[in-house]
């Protein structure tokens, strides 16, 4: 392609969601069942986190009970060998007070009992009498024998003021309220997008084809876009099958009604040579009627099936002479080809390609004056194959709807030229099954290029 062509107009097979406003909803976003389910389950995992987190330390402690209370003697045993040593040098107010003293700002509380004053078992008293340290059933109290046999100093248990106690709690569980607010965040936020997925679908369903599900930071994954993908194709084939109704409907009319006037030609005469002529235009009618049926097959199965392509490496030199060849014998029109390097392979289903080019030649022939150009390039990571006439040249008002079946750029609609409508059609469905497109551009010179596009690899 030159720079010499000017498009006209393009029939893109990609498909770029329009934007459009979301439908309105009834749905209540707090009410929705996969939020609660959502909802439910970190709820879950919160339960689970605390009863892991408590578990886990009562299982410690449980296991390591010996050691935790060897290692709180140890801590409480300067404080024991300090009242054990001003018990004998202070006299008993003095000590009182200086207990309290201890006990008003320090966070260890110290105490000296009587020993008949505690409740133990028979063998904690034991220990006492030996000098073991005892930890009464509160596991929080430390208890220590003194000089006298009657006294019992008590060490414990360790304070805290709230402060403290509130920064540690809100330090221990700080991470719980991140996961918490993330989980909380990452919930609404999915919970927003289906719900403007829902939306569209609901809209979608009621009949607003344009409608487009968001892309981006808006999607779920790669649901938004498949969805936008399914949306654009059962756009597609809504609006093909309305066209081929209504474009069946009247197509059919015109041979039917010849057919219903011959017959009743045939029925009012007795002349064997109009009979004759009326019955071979009936026959001419049937066949017409059966080609545009075989037509309308066809591309009804290009529009409804889309099946996966078998692609091919082609040599397109080879394949371009042999269609040469081909096209021949079905026009009169002198052919020239563009041709590029030998050993040039372009990749494609060849079948289906074979049926664009005839198709695009065919169109060609009905408008060119002496020559049909053919060529191929590859331009950009894109194989391009152009078929050029030396014609009139399609005004842009007839190219907006050149490639929609059933339509014919001549309006007289004689079997010549006038064709069924089917043939660009096919050729639009064709190169969007090879990712691709067909645009119409005019040459500076005179004529119409059709040019078919699609991605190579």
């Amino acid at each position: 392609m030159t720079k010499d062509d000017q498009l006209i107009q393009t029939h893109d097979s990609v498909i770029r969601p329009k934007s459009s406003k979301l439908a309105s909803s009834e749905s209540n976003f707090f009410g929705k069942t996969l939020l609660k389910q959502f909802i439910g389950m970190y709820l879950a995992l919160i339960v689970l986190f605390f009863v892991c987190t408590t578990g886990n330390e009562m299982f410690f402690n449980r296991i390591f009970h010996e050691e935790l209370k060897e290692d709180k003697t140890r801590d409480y045993q300067t404080d024991f060998m300090l009242v054990k040593a001003l018990y004998h040098t202070l006299s008993s107010e003095e000590l009182k007070t200086l207990l309290q003293d201890i006990n008003t700002t320090s966070n260890i509380p110290i105490e000296i009992i009587p020993l008949e004053q505690l409740i133990l078992t028979e063998t904690q008293l034991s220990d006492l009498q030996q000098g073991i340290p005892v930890w009464p059933s509160s596991s929080k109290d430390l208890h220590f024998r003194l000089i006298a046999p009657n006294m019992v100093v008590k060490i414990g248990p360790m304070q805290e003021s709230e402060m403290a106690k509130f920064i540690l709690l809100a330090f221990e569980y700080f991470p719980l309220f991140i996961f918490f607010g993330f989980a909380l965040f990452w919930v609404l936020g999915m919970q927003y997008r289906l719900v403007k997925l829902e939306h569209v679908a609901n809209s979608f369903s009621q009949g607003n084809f344009d409608i487009r599900a968001p892309e981006g930071a808006l999607a779920l994954g790669n649901l938004n876009a498949t969805f936008n993908l399914m949306s654009e194709r059962l756009k597609r084939l809504f609006e093909s099958q309305r066209n081929l109704i209504n474009a069946v409907s009247h197509e059919l009319r015109s041979p039917i009604g010849r057919l219903r006037f011959q017959l009743e030609m045939v029925a009012d005469t007795s002349d064997r040579n109009l009979i004759n002529q009326h019955l071979l235009g009936m026959s001419a009618d049937i066949d017409d009627m059966d080609q545009m049926v075989h037509e309308l097959l066809s591309y009804t199965k290009l529009e409804n099936s889309e099946p996966l392509l078998k692609l091919e490496k082609i040599d397109i030199a080879d394949w371009l002479l042999k269609q040469q060849r081909h096209l021949a014998t079905e026009i009169n029109t002198e052919i020239s080809l563009s041709l590029p390097t030998k050993g040039l392979l372009v990749e494609m289903e060849p079948q289906l390609m074979s049926r664009l080019l005839r198709n695009l030649v065919s169109n060609a022939d009905k408008y060119t004056q002496t020559t049909i150009a053919i060529g191929v390039s590859i331009e950009d990571l894109q194989y391009k194959l152009w078929v050029d006439d030396d014609g009139h040249g399609i005004t842009e008002e007839q190219a907006v709807h050149i490639f929609e079946p059933f339509t014919r750029l001549d309006v007289s609609r004689n079997r010549e030229t006038g064709g069924y409508g089917l043939g660009l059609a096919i050729v639009a469905q064709i190169a969007r099954q090879h990712s691709g497109r067909v645009s119409v551009l005019r040459r500076e010179y005179g004529g119409t290029r059709m040019l078919v596009t699609w991605p190579v690899g």
